[in-house]
């Protein structure tokens, strides 16, 4: 399946490349299409299945709606049952008033409660931030996830 993913790419680029280095204007909107129906004169032919189809048409709309980047998030509480919310807002404030430095997200996730903290791009960010709040959360894990990335403060100039 990657290997089909990768080389549907591949022929994206390729073709996005060739059109790029003529004279025609580049095609806008979507390119597997435009692909797929290239014109009668051209030497070009391209045959599709159309599950491989498909599939990049539904990786299309996920990354739609994906927010931010790859990164890592630590998951410090999960319950379900009578009383997880409450626990969870709990655990978020604790962890918000211990650590005012590092963002705390709350995800309801059916029938899960839960609580992720921080915005770490590498893992090696995430293993410091896990090093950092272990003694107080022991139930941690270290969870790859979409992050926000954060605008760095501007410094004040030194005169």
């Amino acid at each position: 399946m990657m290997r089909h993913l990768f080389f549907m790419g591949s022929l994206i680029l390729i073709s996005g490349l060739s059109m790029a280095q003529s004279d025609r204007p580049a095609p806008s909107g979507d390119l597997l299409r435009i692909l797929q129906n290239a014109d009668a004169g051209s030497d070009f032919h391209m045959e599709t299945d159309s599950l491989l189809v498909a599939n990049y048409y539904k990786l299309l709309e996920k990354n739609k709606t994906v927010t931010g980047v790859p990164g890592y998030r630590i998951r410090i509480f999960s319950g379900s049952g009578l009383g997880a919310k409450e626990e969870q807002q709990r655990v978020r404030a604790r962890f918000l008033s211990l650590y005012p430095d590092v963002d705390a997200y709350h995800v309801y996730d059916e029938p899960y409660f839960k609580v992720y903290v921080g915005d770490c791009r590498t893992e090696s960010e995430a293993i410091k931030l896990y090093d950092r709040i272990k003694g107080d959360f022991p139930d941690l894990f270290l969870v790859p996830d979409y992050i926000n990335l954060k605008k760095k403060e501007q410094q004040p100039s030194d005169p």
